[in-house]
């Protein structure tokens, strides 16, 4: 029997971000876009970056700014059925919303890589 992910813990440099439930990861690769022409099919590839979308918990120690700023990072994806995933030169691509209603802060990352570990 396998286990589902349910859970990930986020690591931006070595420092856990509590984040909500549903973070998502999109290890990239390409798009391919089809044509055709005639009976023959084509296609064309564009490159995608990793991406990462989180929903992460405002407690105190949770600096928006610094969030906002972040680029170069080292993030590890953790997910609580055992794969990990790393992205390296980590950048965030929003800027950070917070909701203070709700006690959350949106972020968005991208990645110039990813790799299984």
């Amino acid at each position: 029997m396998s286990k589902l992910t349910g859970n990930a813990t986020i690591r931006i440099d070595g420092e856990d971000i509590p984040t909500e439930r549903g973070a998502t990861l999109d290890p990239g690769g390409s798009n391919r876009e089809v044509q055709m022409s005639g009976n023959r099919v084509f296609y064309r590839e564009e490159k995608q970056p990793p991406r990462l979308q989180a929903t992460a918990l405002a407690t105190e120690d949770l600096d928006i700014i610094a969030l906002g700023n972040i680029t170069g990072a080292t993030v590890l994806f953790e997910a609580d059925n055992g794969q990990d995933y790393l992205l390296s030169n980590a950048f965030t691509t929003e800027t950070p919303e917070l909701n203070s209603g709700e006690g959350q802060v949106r972020l968005s990352m991208a990645a110039e890589s990813i790799e299984k570990i």
